[in-house]
């Protein structure tokens, strides 16, 4: 509904919209982007990986609980661990935000990239087709 003189701006702008909605309504896009902002890239520097056993057996775990299903509803129980992990990382991230602590919230986006990742490969879960967790 805007003149043809604007038409371009305002879907420039819309898209500008668009992006920061799904940025913001996306726990681990919002924590990236509020990370970014800070000056820490958490999407791309490798070199923020978790070194913690339990959370990579825990990762571990889940991946196998993928592969070996035989059927959607053998993904219910690991559906719902995920879905609890990530809500514990979301409570996380909002109290290291909170109280600004930087070092506590990269290695909350972290842990969270991972869940996120593991919410993708249930998501996706197709039997007879490999569950790929990329991180």
């Amino acid at each position: 509904m805007h003149p043809a003189e604007n038409k371009v701006r305002a879907e420039a702008i819309s898209a500008r919209i668009n992006d920061a909605y799904k940025t913001l309504s996306n726990p681990l896009l919002r924590a990236q982007y509020l990370l970014g902002l800070r000056g820490v890239d958490v999407a791309n520097d490798e070199a923020l990986k978790v070194e913690e056993p339990d959370l990579l057996m825990a990762v571990l775990e889940a991946h196998e609980e993928i592969v070996e299903a035989e059927a959607e509803e053998d993904l219910d129980t690991p559906r719902e661990e995920n879905d609890a992990r990530i809500a514990a990382s979301e409570q996380a991230l909002e109290h290291a935000f909170q109280h600004d602590d930087v070092d506590a919230a990269k290695h909350e986006a972290v842990r969270l990239r991972y869940w996120v990742n593991i919410k993708e490969s249930l998501d996706n879960w197709e039997k007879g087709k490999d569950a790929v967790l990329e991180h």
